[in-house]
């Protein structure tokens, strides 16, 4: 192996412990910094910075290859195979109505702009790869906006610019939100809905039942390294991969969705750090164009939930956490729903549960609806 592998190598795996240690480090300054410039996207930027200033060339080496073939497939097998799909039970038919809807909106808002916009610029041909990876954050998070980034190949500046708009502007749009659900009280009158909350029974923890770090971890890689080995494309290996680690993981009672789900996170990392290793930052720019149609689809999205939430007379702080179980993820959102009540904090944990679970497969229709215009 010659020395320009190495030299990857060493760097992705650096540039993730570093960003794994300091996410964890109890620093006022350090936590500061990853609020507006979270590790996800650090992790991506360091890399690139490295490659800048020491002039290094390490886009075409063989992590790349290695990340594909077997980084991304045990990714999203651990995560797909954390999930408890028995837990949607406890959300109640119309929160959860309300959270489809949501999605439903993020994936579809994005072909109706694009055909304005399309009609309107020519720069929107070029630049609609984009627009992929965001229906995968918005929804899916981190995992189903790498798997959707590679299925559409997206350049590496273009994805540098989507990862920093998508950054700003889920920030401003989660402290709206935090706004918005502290006056549920006050919509709730407005608009005359009650103001009860039906709150089911907290969640199985999965503390209560038996498990098996050891033979989830050694199943997951044996599964994984199966399918890979079966030399199927790699959409088709992430849709056979995300369908077998939720029936494992719900099937199989001794399964640690904790572990799973700790591979997978690191995993996200690491792939990150591996892509910013492509990334140029003398082709980088912000376009203007990309900017608006992302601000319209978020205003769009926020309204579209809002009259639905109107619609359903249900209380007005289910269109706040429906929205960040979508755009934010498990962190975020049940840190907005303890804003208005800690009852519906394993609600929205389950919510952004199903997110990640299905963030990959709005992107998929996204784009086909999007290519038909082509």
């Amino acid at each position: 192996m010659d020395s320009s592998n190495l030299l990857g190598i060493g760097i992705a795996i650096t540039v993730s412990v570093f960003v794994m240690y300091i996410a964890k480090f109890k620093n006022k300054i350090v936590q500061k910094i990853l609020y507006w410039l979270p590790s996800i996207l650090l992790t991506f930027l360091i890399p690139g910075v490295l490659s800048f200033i020491f002039n290094l060339s390490l886009e075409n080496i063989v992590l790349h290859d290695w990340s594909k073939t077997f980084i991304y497939p045990i990714t999203i097998f651990c995560i797909m195979s954390s999930m408890s799909l028995a837990q949607l039970k406890i959300v109640g038919f119309k929160p959860l109505m309300l959270f489809l809807i949501g999605s439903f909106t993020i994936a579809i808002v994005p072909v109706l702009l694009f055909m304005l916009y399309y009609w309107g610029s020519d720069q929107m041909v070029e630049l609609w790869k984009g627009i992929i990876p965001i229906v995968g954050s918005w929804i899916g998070g981190s995992s189903s906006m790498l798997v959707l980034k590679e299925y559409v190949v997206v350049r590496e500046d273009l994805f540098l610019s989507v990862l920093l708009l998508d950054n700003m502007i889920q920030n401003i749009v989660m402290i709206f939100l935090f706004q918005i659900i502290r006056r549920t009280n006050f919509f709730n009158q407005k608009f005359n809905i009650p103001q009860s909350v039906v709150y089911s029974e907290n969640m199985e923890d999965e503390t209560t039942r038996p498990k098996n770090s050891f033979w989830s971890v050694l199943i997951a890689i044996g599964v994984t390294f199966s399918v890979v080995a079966l030399g199927f494309s790699f959409i088709t290996n992430v849709i056979l991969l995300s369908l077998l680690g939720m029936a494992l993981g719900n099937l199989l009672k001794f399964w640690s969705f904790g572990i799973n789900l700790k591979i997978g996170s690191v995993g996200i990392i690491l792939i990150m750090s591996i892509l910013g290793l492509k990334l140029k930052f003398n082709d980088f720019e912000l376009p203007m164009i990309l900017i608006l149609f992302m601000i319209n689809w978020m205003v769009i999205n926020i309204l579209v939930i809002a009259y639905f939430n109107y619609k359903l007379k249900i209380s007005m702080s289910w269109g706040p956490i429906a929205m960040m179980a979508n755009i934010g993820g498990i962190s975020t959102s049940p840190a907005l729903a303890s804003a208005y009540n800690e009852k519906l904090m394993p609600h929205a944990v389950v919510l952004a549960i199903l997110s990640m679970a299905t963030g990959t497969f709005w992107g998929f229709l996204t784009s086909f609806l999007i290519e038909l215009q082509l």
